[in-house]
């Protein structure tokens, strides 16, 4: 079945948001695609039609399995064409995702497993984010937390960050946290405040709660150890 390039992005808002194994919600999905809540629901309307989504009232939208897998078969070539764009010509982390994003509907599924072959199978992209294989399955990764369940004082590693705007990707490099990278998590500030971390040496790094809530992490020691 022939799907346009908006669908797959609402396919894979809703897949990144839960909806293979819950319901979500249509305001969710606009705040996620940043568009009115009526575009949704006529969007999810067309979607229901063509057998991609389930969408029942006052139980949120969830992914058909047609739906799921070409969420995944979406998500698998964004992933590899950004290990592709980072690893072999050397773009930065922070620049891949938009170009990816007009890229990933039209390559061809040949290419991308021929990328993906030549990359060496990668399970992970650039952010840490699992990458899927050919038949749809995900791989099992660490069990990372996010930042802000992190208890106070711990020793963390970075493993992904998920789905972070150019800007903050930069502001994060700029400061280490990158994946891989071993940082001290010092606290969350009260009221809503930031997260704070300190790398090398003592200088710390204050990071917005909403961005710390997308930097998962290894705690490797806490302040009990």
């Amino acid at each position: 079945m022939r799907i346009t390039e908006s669908a797959e992005n609402y396919l894979k808002a809703i897949f990144k948001l839960g909806g293979e194994r819950k319901g979500v919600a249509t305001g969710t999905i606009a705040e996620r695609l940043g568009v009115r809540a009526p575009s949704v629901s006529r969007m999810l309307k067309r979607l229901g039609e063509q057998g991609w989504v389930q969408h029942t009232a006052y139980q949120g939208v969830r992914l058909t399995d047609a739906g799921r897998a070409q969420a995944l078969r979406v998500i698998r070539s964004h992933r590899i064409l950004e290990t592709y764009l980072v690893e072999v010509l050397g773009m930065p982390w922070d620049c891949v995702d938009a170009e990816v994003e007009r890229l990933e509907h039209v390559v061809s599924e040949d290419l991308v497993n021929r990328l993906d072959e030549a990359l060496g199978y990668p399970e992970i992209d650039p952010h840490g984010s699992p990458i899927p294989d050919r038949d749809g399955n995900l791989p099992v990764l660490d069990g990372a937390v996010s930042l802000i369940e992190v208890p106070a004082a711990s020793r963390v590693i970075v493993r992904r960050v998920r789905d972070a705007e150019p800007g903050a990707l930069q502001y994060l490099a700029a400061h280490g946290v990158i994946p891989g990278a071993e940082l001290g998590f010092l606290r969350l500030e009260p009221y809503e405040g930031p997260a704070v971390l300190v790398g090398d040496g003592t200088t710390t790094i204050a990071i917005g709660r909403l961005l710390a809530a997308r930097i998962f992490v290894e705690v490797i020691a806490d302040s009990g150890d």
